[in-house]
């Protein structure tokens, strides 16, 4: 495939994405139709075929577009026109289903357990109703993510405001832990406790050895000192 046709289809997967579609990309674009540059990228790689694009790739679509079909505002990036909904969005408060779901880090997972979720530079927490939908956002920021299982239905009942983004992602300001299910913690092993353990004894014995090596003679008159100590010792 010539360079010109990869240009041609990477911009209709682009408008489909930013156009139509982009809840089936895991992506929420903001009130004025814009969403990160490094999120449509990342969304774009996950597609069979599409791991070869480069964000600067996108950048050209854009720049060599003869109908100007993208903006670009400093590293963000929108269609222009033709959307299936209104650019000017914005989010109404919506009843949530029973459930829904989130994709976290295991290194994340710990603060989400004792202070619920929050949009860490978002504006807000994204929840979709679809399991797969959530990992694979998850996975654009950690290998193996963590599923997160979200009593949404409880959580209106409790006063938390839900707002629908489109037909699969939801999103809340904050998320209390009373209302989020997920696996225990891994627990750390003991064979990993006890081989630190020894790690910790080999560097400590290691570094006596060195600073034996270094000053010989110090560490010979020490010793003495300690021996010739305990000697009084047991004398008295």
């Amino acid at each position: 495939m010539g360079q010109n046709q990869k240009t041609k289809n990477l911009s209709k997967l682009m408008s489909y994405i930013l156009r139509h579609r982009p809840d089936e990309f895991g992506l929420v674009l903001d009130e004025e139709g814009f969403i990160s540059l490094e999120e449509l990228h990342k969304a774009i790689i996950e597609e069979e075929g599409w791991s070869y694009v480069r964000t600067g790739d996108i950048l050209h679509v854009v720049h060599t577009s003869d109908k100007e079909r993208f903006q670009i505002d400093g590293k963000q990036i929108r269609a222009a026109y033709g959307h299936s909904f209104p650019v000017n969005i914005k989010y109404e408060p919506s009843v949530p289903p029973k459930i829904l779901y989130h994709g976290t880090r295991l290194k994340t997972y710990p603060s989400i357990l004792q202070n619920g979720l929050r949009p860490m530079g978002r504006q807000y927490v994204h929840l979709t109703t679809s399991k797969e939908l959530a990992l694979r956002i998850g996975r654009r920021r950690t290998a193996e993510p963590i599923l997160l299982i979200i009593n949404s239905k409880r959580a209106y009942e409790g006063g938390i405001v839900f707002y629908r983004a489109n037909e699969l992602i939801y999103l809340v300001e904050t998320l209390p832990v009373a209302y989020i299910n997920g696996p225990p913690l891994p627990k750390r092993s003991k064979e990993k406790d006890v081989k630190k353990k020894k790690e910790t004894e080999t560097e400590v014995l290691e570094n006596i050895l060195f600073a034996t090596r270094l000053h010989p003679h110090k560490h010979f008159k020490e010793n003495k000192r300690k021996r010739t100590s305990r000697k009084r010792g047991a004398r008295k």
